[in-house]
């Protein structure tokens, strides 16, 4: 996930809450990845980019607009669920603002490590 930046100095606000955002973001990834899942990222109201396991590329889609969805894909069944990711809020540690539930068992302890960042 880049951290967007721009030719004006950014605030040190907004530039912790964006790390905070990406390490969150990061072992959302990490846990749907270890749990098996293939993942596409959809970025805003733009088309879902291709599925992938390659942590690399998803981050790298990752935080381009204000919001993003995790589509997440299993082997078996196809899709099975999503991650909503929101931008901006807090001081980051809310940006998993919705998921299907049936991913709260792999983000448990994402939700955990989140709510220490308060």
């Amino acid at each position: 996930m880049p951290i967007v930046t721009t030719a004006r100095a950014v605030e040190p606000s907004v530039t912790r809450r964006q790390r905070v955002e990406q390490r969150i973001a990061s072992r959302a990834v990490s846990a749907l990845l270890a749990a098996g899942y293939s993942l596409a990222v959809c970025q805003g109201d733009e088309d879902e980019q291709p599925t992938t396991r390659d942590k690399r590329d998803i981050m790298r889609d990752l935080g381009e607009c204000d919001e993003d969805r995790i589509i997440v894909y299993s082997p078996a069944k196809g899709r099975v669920g999503w991650v909503y990711l929101v931008y901006g809020n807090d001081n980051g540690e809310t940006v998993i603002t919705d998921y299907t539930t049936n991913l709260e068992p792999q983000l448990q302890a994402v939700n955990a490590y989140a709510e220490t960042l308060v």
